[in-house]
């Protein structure tokens, strides 16, 4: 392996669009992960135009000067760890949405709306009235703020921090991805406590009810009133839900750049 002789000009096309390959290759994985432009609903050829847009802008800034292997094997591996580092960056930028939408589940199995569901554009599967809800209220929120703008930023420092052919899996890694795992349950159940809790009272209430008056149809009584309860819950929490997601949406910024400069090797 050599650097690229720049007096060559065949030598320098075909580096030239190796180099180029790699890059579309991370935007590609990043966009088909990321939220909004990852959903379902988007063409794939639109997905593609679009990572191939964005690559196109950011080529003539990055280093053209890296040493690229002659076999084809190894650029096939250096092929598939664009892939990984844009999947992950993708993956770490939708955790949080996937948490504010299991939020909104937990609340309608508690409310009786586990059976009614709509479908979700974003990923093509059923999911709950409040979980959809919340999700809308999310991306609505992300782009306020102009979280897009900073997802940009974030893939275009992706190359200043782990350069194309210096991208790998680390333990810090593979750690950091099984807590943003995990803490995507944890901030569920944040976001649903004030509903869940005030359901969870609705029900201890109805319950002391039906042992203190026999006579009343706790169960005809029930289900009307626990709705009316999540939906107020839901309404009441709101701001509560917004200042947490923004905080949220800081803290997700601050992992993505933690897992990729984790994965420079």
């Amino acid at each position: 392996m050599k650097p690229v002789q720049y007096n060559d000009i065949f030598g320098m096309t075909i580096a030239h669009l190796q180099i180029f390959l790699l890059v579309f290759i991370r935007m590609a994985s990043v966009f088909m992960t990321a939220p909004l432009i990852g959903n379902a609903n988007v063409p794939v050829i639109t997905k593609i135009g679009f990572a191939f847009l964005v690559a196109f802008i950011i080529y003539p800034v990055l280093d053209h000067t890296v040493v690229l292997p002659k076999q084809a094997m190894t650029y096939g591996m250096y092929i598939v760890s664009q892939i990984i580092i844009g999947v992950i960056i993708g993956y770490a930028s939708y955790m949080i949405f996937a948490a504010i939408q299991l939020s909104g589940q937990i609340i309608d199995l508690q409310m009786g709306f586990g059976i009614v569901n709509v479908l979700d554009p974003m990923s093509n599967t059923q999911v709950s009235i409040i979980g959809q809800f919340q999700f809308i209220l999310g991306v609505l929120i992300f782009l306020s703020i102009n979280g897009h703008h900073v997802l940009f930023q974030a893939m275009t420092d992706s190359f200043r921090i782990v350069p194309l052919l210096k991208v790998g899996i680390t333990e810090d890694t593979a750690s950091k991805l099984a807590d943003l795992f995990v803490n995507m349950f944890i901030i569920a159940f944040k976001i649903a406590g004030p509903a869940t809790l005030a359901l969870f009272l609705t029900n201890v209430t109805l319950g002391f009810i039906a042992r203190t008056i026999p006579q009343m149809n706790v169960f005809l009584v029930g289900l009307p009133l626990n709705i009316l309860v999540g939906l107020a819950a839901v309404m009441v929490s709101l701001p509560i839900i917004v200042n947490m997601f923004n905080a949220l949406l800081t803290d997700m910024w601050n992992d993505i750049y933690y897992l990729m400069q984790s994965m420079r090797v």
